[in-house]
Protein backbone atom coordinates (compact mmCIF):
# COMPACT_ATOMS: atom_id res chain seq x y z
CA UNK A 1 0.00 0.00 0.00
CA UNK A 2 1.13 3.15 -0.66
CA UNK A 3 1.41 5.82 2.06
CA UNK A 4 1.90 9.33 1.27
CA UNK A 5 3.71 11.86 3.81
CA UNK A 6 2.78 15.86 3.73
CA UNK A 7 6.27 17.34 2.67
CA UNK A 8 7.41 20.04 5.96
CA UNK A 9 6.81 23.48 4.90
CA UNK A 10 9.77 25.75 5.11
CA UNK A 11 9.46 29.15 6.82
CA UNK A 12 8.39 31.54 4.41
CA UNK A 13 10.92 34.79 5.81
CA UNK A 14 13.69 32.63 5.47
CA UNK A 15 13.16 32.07 1.76
CA UNK A 16 12.13 35.69 1.39
CA UNK A 17 15.84 36.75 3.08
CA UNK A 18 17.98 34.08 0.43
CA UNK A 19 16.05 35.60 -2.05
CA UNK A 20 16.94 39.14 -1.07
CA UNK A 21 20.53 37.95 -0.13
CA UNK A 22 21.16 36.37 -3.83
CA UNK A 23 19.70 39.09 -5.79
CA UNK A 24 22.02 41.54 -3.80
CA UNK A 25 25.08 39.47 -4.21
CA UNK A 26 23.95 39.58 -8.01
CA UNK A 27 23.83 43.04 -8.35
CA UNK A 28 27.34 43.17 -6.88
CA UNK A 29 28.92 40.56 -9.29
CA UNK A 30 27.09 42.75 -12.26
CA UNK A 31 28.56 46.23 -10.22
CA UNK A 32 31.80 44.69 -10.00
CA UNK A 33 32.34 43.45 -13.40
CA UNK A 34 31.15 46.61 -14.77
CA UNK A 35 33.95 48.47 -12.98
CA UNK A 36 31.82 50.40 -10.27
CA UNK A 37 32.19 50.72 -6.66
CA UNK A 38 30.53 48.39 -4.64
CA UNK A 39 29.30 50.66 -1.72
CA UNK A 40 26.22 51.20 0.76
CA UNK A 41 25.55 54.30 -1.67
CA UNK A 42 25.92 52.61 -4.91
CA UNK A 43 24.00 49.82 -3.86
CA UNK A 44 21.44 52.27 -2.66
CA UNK A 45 21.01 53.87 -6.07
CA UNK A 46 20.23 50.24 -7.22
CA UNK A 47 17.53 50.26 -5.09
CA UNK A 48 18.57 48.71 -1.85
CA UNK A 49 18.19 50.37 1.34
CA UNK A 50 20.86 50.58 3.78
CA UNK A 51 19.40 48.41 6.01
CA UNK A 52 19.08 45.69 4.00
CA UNK A 53 22.30 46.47 3.05
CA UNK A 54 23.44 46.44 6.04
CA UNK A 55 21.75 43.41 7.36
CA UNK A 56 22.86 41.23 4.26
CA UNK A 57 26.06 43.01 3.13
CA UNK A 58 28.29 40.44 4.70
CA UNK A 59 26.67 37.44 3.32
CA UNK A 60 26.13 38.85 0.09
CA UNK A 61 29.37 39.60 -0.71
CA UNK A 62 30.46 36.33 0.65
CA UNK A 63 27.98 34.73 -1.63
CA UNK A 64 29.42 36.94 -4.85
CA UNK A 65 32.68 35.87 -4.33
CA UNK A 66 31.82 32.03 -4.30
CA UNK A 67 29.88 32.72 -7.05
CA UNK A 68 32.93 34.71 -9.00
CA UNK A 69 35.18 31.83 -8.56
CA UNK A 70 35.70 29.52 -11.30
CA UNK A 71 37.14 25.99 -10.39
CA UNK A 72 39.13 23.99 -12.76
CA UNK A 73 39.50 20.65 -11.86
CA UNK A 74 42.34 19.04 -13.65
CA UNK A 75 41.55 15.20 -14.69
CA UNK A 76 44.84 13.33 -14.53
Amino acid sequence: MIQFQPKKQSLAARTCISSVESRLADKMREMAFAGENVTPETLESHGFSREIVAKLGQRAAALARRQSIKRIDRHA
